[in-house]
């Protein structure tokens, strides 16, 4: 009897284990230098001026004309420049630097070979802001052949951590038009600074956004952190910002979150899965995470409540809503190229041709470019109705992962929200979808 009850108590204790919340943290390695929405839409210009004098009036904003009462900056040591043949100059702001009261984390920047020719252009960055170009190491460089380049600057506090800024030549034959409003524009507004030409400039995009894609089984997800001041750190409480998203989409800087008050407080949910932030690494190289299973989830739609309505658009161009999907039920299809399988396909198509009296069906393609669309309804011969998601339309469903189906009744409440053609074709041959 003794021996049966100490059995008893030890499988009782294996149970209650087995439903404890995973607290094992995982890592999630951010090994991408991600370009958000906001880096991607960047235009922003990296104007180069003629290098005259060793006194150069200092930074004030691009276009704008400076200060006057601001002292100009008198450089201390010029670099070694062998193999140039003209001089130019910018700024590039890192303010992982010493961030000084005259030129206030604007790292001066010397250009040698400014000008377009068959030369390399060299870029000689003051690293440290003291204006003293012999104690920076070696110059950056950009050939003939190279269109674009990437600068690393380190954090004068953590040789780990770095900045990154990616310039990328201003095209020649392009927006003619507009590009001659830029040089006059940074000509008449440069104050002493003499503007050389927007041809010889460069479109700047700072890539503080560290990232990193998770998979396990069925789920996946971009985990990224954006470095809001650019300082090449990317834990810093109420600086910076963490963002969760699919691994099919662009990240998108408005559904970032501050690390606030700290990285303890962060928590996610994904895939109807809760994460919490264990630590974030300070360089940006690496996010800790745990699952914490049986924890209350918010980011889903509830079962038996009404879809909101939401718009959109058609193969044909058309605009519809889902309003429109009346006095029958629906079967909404989330999906793109790279994840749908063949079974799904054929099972839309059976559901299309034997119940397409009973049930209403919307295949929304979700991230891929119109074109790619329109081949794939040609060749694989698809009728049923075709139509384009969205950004927001993704965020209506909480869709966090591809491919995936939602079942709605007639009057557009939820009865699932994770249904493969196969099971829902499965319903409706059983009669189990009611109409």
């Amino acid at each position: 009897m003794k021996y049966e009850k100490q059995l008893f108590l030890t499988l009782l204790i294996l149970i209650s284990a087995f439903n404890l919340p995973a607290q094992t943290p995982f890592r999630v390695e951010l090994n991408e230098r991600m370009q958000d929405d906001k880096i991607n839409k960047s235009l922003a210009i990296l104007p180069v001026y003629i290098f005259e004098s060793t006194r150069i009036e200092p930074y004030s904003m691009f276009g704008v004309e400076r200060d006057t009462n601001e002292p100009d900056l008198q450089i201390r040591q010029m670099p070694e420049m062998k193999g140039v043949h003209d001089t130019g100059y910018t700024y590039i702001y890192f303010s992982g630097t010493d961030v000084n009261a005259i030129n206030k984390g604007y790292c001066l920047t010397i250009i040698g070979n400014y000008r377009r020719s068959r030369r390399p252009i060299y870029f000689y960055i003051d690293r440290n802001n003291n204006l003293d170009f012999t104690d920076d190491g070696p110059p950056d460089s950009l050939t003939m052949m190279e269109n674009e380049h990437v600068f690393h600057l380190k954090n004068k506090y953590n040789p780990e951590a770095e900045h990154q800024v990616k310039i990328t030549r201003v095209d020649y034959g392009r927006n003619d038009k507009y590009n001659q409003l830029l040089t006059e524009h940074f000509k008449k507004h440069s104050g002493k600074k003499k503007f050389s030409s927007i041809g010889y400039c460069y479109r700047e995009q700072r890539l503080n956004t560290s990232g990193g894609k998770y998979f396990w089984g069925a789920d996946s997800f971009v985990i990224a952190i954006k470095d809001m001041n650019n300082n090449g750190l990317f834990n810093e409480s109420c600086v910076d910002k963490v963002y969760i998203g699919s691994v099919n989409e662009q990240v998108n800087t408005d559904e970032m979150n501050y690390i606030y008050p700290d990285v303890s407080t962060i928590f996610f949910e994904w895939n109807q899965k809760r994460y919490k932030v264990v630590a974030i690494d300070p360089a940006g190289k690496f996010i800790d995470l745990v699952e914490e299973r049986g924890a209350p989830l918010k980011r889903k739609l509830e079962k038996g409540k009404k879809v909101q309505n939401f718009s959109f658009i058609n193969i044909r161009n058309q605009k519809e809503e889902l309003k429109t999907y009346r006095k029958r039920p629906v079967y909404i299809f989330f999906w793109n190229t790279t994840t749908i399988a063949k079974e799904d396909t054929m099972y839309i198509r059976m559901i299309w041709e034997e119940f397409g009296d009973q049930i209403q069906i919307i295949t929304l393609n979700h991230g891929d470019p119109v074109k790619t669309v329109r081949i794939t309804q040609y060749y694989d011969h698809i009728h049923w109705p075709l139509a384009f998601s969205s950004y927001q339309i993704g965020r209506v469903f909480f869709l966090e992962d591809l491919p995936r189906g939602y079942y709605l009744t007639k009057h557009r409440k939820l009865k699932s929200d994770n249904i493969s053609p196969k099971e829902m074709y499965e319903m409706l041959k059983n009669k189990q979808v009611k109409s």
